[in-house]
């Protein structure tokens, strides 16, 4: 499954990470913007109360959002009759935005997962640019390459673009390697060479309609060209604001990757559909379609202990418990006060004088403070 917690949450790592990411780097106005454009964005306010929202198409999975924000996008399927293949059309896609404004002045995007044909079973009449069992003939890029690629598509109207900070992430394809070495194993029984993962992220200063951005775009590309002729990107995820105040929107973007949780009907039903969809590819392509049902089902079995292990190692997190339903609840720290009703819905807030249960605008007044265990 695509659109995991675990997914998201990756991005969040890769954006602590990388630590070029601050608000200490200066906005630069583009030439001749309007000066109601370039005025400086709003402050990040001390309370931000977040709503549990369901994914638009499918309700494949809820997540926390900032009260008045914007979802977009979501669950999306591939017709295999129209692109000519079954090779993107096993398993859901998600591409889906999370928006402070209609502008996505700041916002998350998680971009769905898409196979590309490439490799020494391909034949030869098919250069690139072609369809390969619904797959374009695409030569696989470096991660940088195909970030760079990606900026491109996804902001065609940004001026003064300037990558800021650009790295590697080989912590995270080692783990994402060792955690699928069970699969891993399996192929190499029956001949098939295992994939390689490659992890990364760049960092890009721009302007955007008269306002300077920084945005970082962080992706997993897997290649498994030599056995299985497909190349694709995972866990690609990008999260932006403007750049004099991207630190402080940082734990709100953090909040939202990390709330993301999958409602398990969906998930057995995806997987049943997966079956069935790659019982009919399997007529053409046998092996890519049993592959395909074990890799969705091995990535949906370890999406919680990957998570733990990511954040475990690259984040500083708190463990709160939860007086609703008595358990511990890893979450962010940047906030002195964390509440939770027993809808699963939460405020954070700096302000210490502050109580959701007092708050006029607040309709629910079942908020229960959480404490952190340390």
């Amino acid at each position: 499954m695509h659109c995991s917690r675990f997914c998201l949450a990756l991005l969040t790592a890769a954006f602590l990470a990388a630590g070029t990411y601050t608000a200490d780097v200066a906005a630069a106005p583009a030439k001749g913007a309007k000066k109601s454009q370039s005025a400086a964005p709003r402050a990040v306010p001390k309370t931000i109360a977040f709503q549990k929202v369901a994914e638009p198409r499918e309700h494949a999975f809820t997540m926390l959002v900032p009260k008045g924000w914007l979802v977009e996008g979501g669950i999306f399927r591939v017709d295999p009759n129209r692109v000519g293949g079954t090779m993107n059309s096993i398993e859901a896609k998600c591409d889906i935005s999370v928006k402070s404004d209609p502008a996505g002045t700041v916002m998350l995007r998680r971009f769905p997962k898409i196979n590309y044909a490439d490799g020494p079973m391909i034949p030869f009449t098919h250069g690139p640019g072609a369809n390969y069992n619904g797959s374009i003939v695409t030569r696989m890029p470096s991660v940088e390459g195909y970030l760079t690629w990606l900026f491109q598509q996804a902001r065609p109207g940004a001026a003064g673009v300037k990558v800021v900070g650009k790295e590697s992430l080989p912590q995270l394809a080692n783990l994402v390697r060792r955690l699928s070495e069970p699969l891993n194993r399996s192929l190499a029984q029956v001949g098939i060479n295992p994939p390689g993962y490659y992890a990364g992220f760049i960092i890009v200063e721009y302007t955007e309609n008269g306002r300077r951005f920084k945005e970082l775009f962080y992706t997993l590309l897997v290649d498994a060209r030599a056995s299985m002729a497909v190349w694709y990107n995972d866990l690609t995820t990008s999260m932006r604001a403007p750049v004099e105040q991207a630190d402080g929107w940082k734990p709100v973007l953090d909040i939202i990757s990390n709330s993301v949780k999958l409602d398990s009907q969906w998930v057995a039903g995806e997987l049943r559909g997966q079956g069935q969809r790659a019982e009919i590819s399997r007529k053409l392509v046998e092996d890519i379609a049993r592959i395909d049902r074990e890799i969705a089902a091995h990535r949906t079995r370890t999406q919680q202990r990957i998570q733990t292990d990511q954040y475990l190692t690259l984040t500083g997190q708190d463990d709160y418990r939860n007086p609703y339903t008595g358990k511990m609840e890893r979450d962010t720290s940047d906030w002195k006060h964390r509440w939770v009703n027993s809808s699963g819905e939460y405020i954070y807030s700096n302000d210490t004088s502050y109580l959701p249960n007092n708050d006029p605008d607040n309709p629910r007044h079942d908020y229960k403070l959480t404490t952190p265990r340390r």
